[in-house]
């Protein structure tokens, strides 16, 4: 399995210099930490403990909600735990150095950003969301008078709170939900409970193993503790297989996905490097919200404000020159623009402080989500929503208040060549504050009617469920399409069959069933094999529609049979390895659908 190379960056230019400060990435060597995923059905706990007594070593970070851990390892180590059955990707931790702030220039008070999305005016403000937020990141300033701040977890000294060394995590935080206190500055959703996540250390340097840390802990908390929203305002080199990961052995894309899974939204930061987001991870998983920045200096449209004060090459009502965008059409469908030049935020000690980056831009959106869910207790039209149709939420009432007036240079209907920023986030369409509420959208008509009786047929859930399970390793993991299939076989120590199983009925007018198998295979057929059986249970027949085959390695492939309507049927997929050392054996299905 292929070793993915990542470097991470906090994700804030630096204003007022000549020239862009470049983070030096440094590779892990050999021997040194590695990210292990386990398969999603794993005992986690229970694989970890016993890889670490049989190899001798001690995990740094074990995750249980993502399923993994974290660990030094020795070329010998290494090798052992990638033979392991249950382990799904390994990859190299990385380290990076990240310098990033404005001084806060001389008469600049208000938050623009904030107004300029219509999450507040000069005279109003949102209420607090009805979810709580969490914000991944150099933790955030418990103690800040102007935020409801409680600790969630610190990945980088385990036991401690996670409190902000830095200032980049209260400069979100507040962006996302300062008080409307009175003084200080106002969030786009006030007084919204932040959990810090601390994976990032006083200067703003980490790991992507602490970044999983952060990510496992939402993913295993959030259902408890309210939290439906993520803001990561950080970023490094690499890209994405729209695969989660599974294709090119991707931990963080993952790691995202299982999140994404859990019910948890992610905005993330597109980068300041002024190219293609496709390079820069996470903003490339179309899995989560990418943001780019754009400048406002007057918290209003039309173009007609002075240069940002803290950064004079940047224009009013524009693209922010650093920002990298969306190129292809696969990431313009997940990205979207928020304010990110000069903003004013909280900071350590109490304070407060202006920096630019599409960092800032973030919060914006994080805060817009947050609102999407419910503010003042009430539901909001993201309620109830999973993260992808939030997400398309976000971009489509964005696209809907864009006018040719309203919008920045660079943004869909004054595009910059080949560059897409995407619209500006439009957090008035859940709050009314700083304009007047839109009529309630009428309601969604219902969706049609299904006549597909298969249950979780793409096994999109995540899980098994619909469908019996029989013998041994069970689990859903890389796909034929979308991000989950169905793997079945190769445990140990188990001799015979694994198998999946579900009946159903055929609808009317309905002629055909058919599914995708792909086969694991480094044996001969006559002791390791796919195979797939269709009962017709009410001419009470047994057909074999899939029969024994153990050569298809690496391929997928289609299986096809006519099946009879109103005829009740049950489809088993099975998997049979002799578990001979060596040569493990499973199979993965997909897409079974009655067509």
């Amino acid at each position: 399995m292929r070793a993915h190379s990542v470097a991470l960056a906090v994700a804030t230019t630096v204003a007022l210099l000549a020239t862009q400060v470049v983070a030096v990435y440094a590779a892990a060597p050999a021997g040194e930490r590695y990210i292990v995923l386990l398969r999603p059905d794993a005992d986690a706990h229970g694989i970890v403990t016993a890889l670490e007594h049989a190899h001798g070593f001690t995990s740094d970070f074990r995750y249980e909600a993502i399923k993994g851990f974290a660990a030094r390892l020795t070329p010998s180590q290494l090798a052992l735990v990638r033979s392991h059955p249950a382990v799904a990707v390994v990859s190299a931790d990385q380290t990076v150095e990240a310098v990033g702030s404005v001084p806060l220039a001389a008469g600049e008070t208000a938050p623009t950003g904030v107004r300029r999305i219509d999450a507040a005016s000069t005279t109003s403000a949102s209420a607090a969301s009805t979810v709580a937020v969490a914000v991944i990141d150099t933790g955030v300033s418990l103690a800040h008078p102007d935020l409801n701040a409680v600790s969630g977890k610190n990945c980088v000294t385990a036991g401690a709170s996670a409190n902000d060394d830095n200032g980049h995590g209260s400069h979100v935080a507040g962006t996302i939900a300062a008080k409307n206190t009175g003084s200080g500055v106002v969030g786009v959703a006030p007084n919204t409970t932040i959990y810090a996540v601390k994976v990032l250390n006083s200067a703003g340097s980490g790991t992507w193993a602490q970044v999983i840390c952060g990510i496992d802990w939402v993913t295993a908390n959030g259902p408890s503790l309210g939290i439906k929203v993520a803001n990561m305002s950080l970023g490094g080199s690499g890209s994405s297989d729209t695969n989660c990961g599974y294709s090119n052995g991707d931990a963080l894309h993952q790691a995202i996905c299982r999140s994404t899974a859990a019910g948890i939204t992610y905005a993330v930061a597109a980068g300041n490097s002024g190219v293609s987001l496709a390079g820069q991870v996470p903003a490339a998983y179309p899995e989560v919200l990418a943001v780019t920045a754009m400048a406002d200096s007057d918290g209003v449209s039309g173009g007609a404000g002075p240069r940002p004060a803290c950064r004079t090459s940047e224009s009013d009502d524009s693209y922010a020159t650093f920002s990298n965008y969306a190129v292809s059409s696969g990431a313009q469908s997940h990205t979207v623009a928020g304010p990110g030049v000069c903003i004013y935020s909280t900071w350590l000690n109490g304070g407060y402080n202006t920096i630019s980056g599409t960092s800032m831009a973030t919060p914006h959106l994080t805060g817009t989500i947050a609102l999407c869910f419910g503010s003042g207790g009430v539901a909001g039209p993201c309620a109830g929503l999973t993260p992808a149709s939030v997400i398309q939420r976000i971009r489509s009432d964005a696209q809907a208040h864009a006018t040719a007036t309203n919008g920045f240079a660079g943004d869909p209907s004054r595009p910059v060549g080949g560059r897409y920023y995407g619209y500006l986030a439009w957090a008035g369409a859940y709050t009314g504050s700083g304009a007047p509420p839109p009529p309630p959208p009428p309601p969604p008509p219902p969706p049609p009617p299904s006549d597909d009786p298969i249950v979780n047929s793409g096994f999109e859930t995540g899980t098994l469920s619909g469908w019996t399970t029989g013998g041994a390793a069970v689990a859903v993991t890389s796909a034929h399409t979308g991000a989950f299939a169905a793997r079945v076989g190769s445990a140990s120590p188990f001799n015979g069959d694994s198998s999946i199983a579900q009946t159903f009925t055929v609808p009317s007018g309905r002629t055909q069933l058919s599914f995708w198998y792909r086969v694991v295979c480094t044996d001969s057929v006559t002791y390791d094999w796919a195979t797939a059986t269709l009962r017709d249970n009410t001419a009470a027949v047994t057909t074999t529609v899939l029969p024994r085959t153990c050569s298809n390695n690496g391929s997928w492939a289609q299986r096809t049979v006519s099946v009879t309507a109103s005829h009740s049927y049950t489809l088993t997929l099975i998997d049979h390895d002799d578990n001979w050392p060596g040569d493990p054996t499973y199979t993965l299905y997909d897409d079974v659908t009655v067509q």
